[in-house]
C-alpha cells in the first residue's frame, strides 16, 4: 500500500477548528465532526478515520489542560481509563485496517447512535457508584477504557462518546468531570491507534498535525464555553448532534450501492 497523498492544509485546519470546538466543549476528541467532514472533501473512509484519530491527540491535550486548570479532571481515573484505552485502541485500529469501507461506515454510525440515545435519555449515576471500592473503581475504569479504545481505533473517534456517559453512569463523575477526564484518557487512546494506523500506512502524520493544530484553538474555545454551561444542557446538545450525524451516516451507508460511491471509495 502506497502512503496517502497530502490533503490541502487549509481544509485540514478548518476541519480541525470545527472539531476542536466540539471536542473541547463536550469532552470528546472531535471525531464525530472530523470523520464526516474529511469524507465530505473526498478523503477515503479508512484514511478519514486514521487522520481523525491523529488530529484528536492534539485536540485532547488542549482540552484536558483547560479542564484541568479548572479542577474538572479526575487524574487517576483518566490515566486508568487511558491505559485500558491503549489496548483497545490498538486492537480497534487493527480491525479498522481489515474491514471494508462500507462496514466501517455502518460501524461508525452504530457507535454514534448508541451514544446519542444514552445521552438524550439522561446519564445519571447508577445506584451504588458512590460506594465503589478502589479495586472496583479501577477495574471499571480499565474496562471503560478498553471498550472506548476499541471503538476509538475502529471509528476514528477519541472514545469520548463512550467514556463520558460511562464515567457518569458507572463511576459517578459529574458531567464536567467526565468530560475533562475523558479528554485526558483520549490522549492515550488516540496516540495508540495512530501508531497502528501509521504502521498500516493509513495516515500521514503531517495531516494529523495540521488538523490537530486547528483543533487546538477550537478546543480551548470550546472548553471555556462548556465550563460556563450546565452539564445536562451540554449532554442534551451533544446527544442530539450525535444523533443527527449517526442517522446521516447510516443512511448514506445503507442506501443502494450505486448512490454511495462518493462516500465509500478509497482514493
Amino acid at each position: 500500500m502506497n502512503p496517502p497523498t497530502p490533503i490541502e492544509p487549509w481544509k485540514l485546519a478548518l476541519i480541525g477548528l470545527a472539531a476542536g470546538v466540539l471536542g473541547g466543549g463536550l469532552g470528546v476528541g472531535g471525531g464525530i465532526v472530523l470523520v464526516p467532514l474529511l469524507v465530505l472533501i473526498g478523503v477515503g473512509r479508512h484514511r478519514a478515520h486514521a487522520t481523525s484519530l491523529a488530529a484528536i491527540s492534539l485536540i485532547a491535550i488542549a482540552g484536558a489542560i483547560s479542564f484541568g486548570a479548572s479542577g474538572e479532571i479526575s487524574l487517576g481515573l483518566g490515566i486508568t481509563v487511558g491505559i485500558g484505552g491503549i489496548v483497545g485502541s490498538a486492537l480497534g485500529a487493527t480491525v479498522m485496517h481489515r474491514v471494508s469501507p462500507r462496514m466501517l461506515t455502518v460501524a461508525f454510525g452504530g457507535i454514534l447512535m448508541v451514544a446519542a440515545l444514552r445521552l438524550i435519555g439522561g446519564a445519571d449515576p447508577l445506584p451504588g457508584t458512590a460506594g465503589l471500592s478502589a479495586l472496583g473503581e479501577t477495574s471499571i475504569a480499565l474496562l471503560i477504557g478498553l471498550v472506548a479504545g476499541f471503538f476509538a481505533g475502529l471509528g476514528g473517534v477519541g472514545g469520548g462518546v463512550v467514556i463520558v456517559p460511562a464515567s457518569v453512569l458507572l463511576l459517578g463523575l459529574t458531567q464536567h468531570e467526565a468530560q475533562g477526564t475523558s479528554l485526558l484518557a483520549i490522549i492515550f487512546t488516540s496516540l495508540a491507534g495512530t501508531v497502528v494506523n501509521y504502521r498500516n500506512q493509513r495516515v500521514r502524520p503531517m495531516d494529523g498535525l495540521v488538523a490537530g493544530a486547528g483543533g487546538v484553538f477550537g478546543s480551548l474555545l470550546g472548553s471555556r464555553l462548556a465550563l460556563a454551561v450546565e452539564g445536562r444542557t451540554l449532554s442534551l446538545v451533544f446527544g442530539f448532534l450525535v444523533l443527527f450525524v449517526a442517522l446521516r451516516t447510516l443512511y448514506r451507508a445503507l442506501r443502494p450501492q450505486t448512490d454511495q460511491s462518493e462516500v465509500l471509495s478509497e482514493p
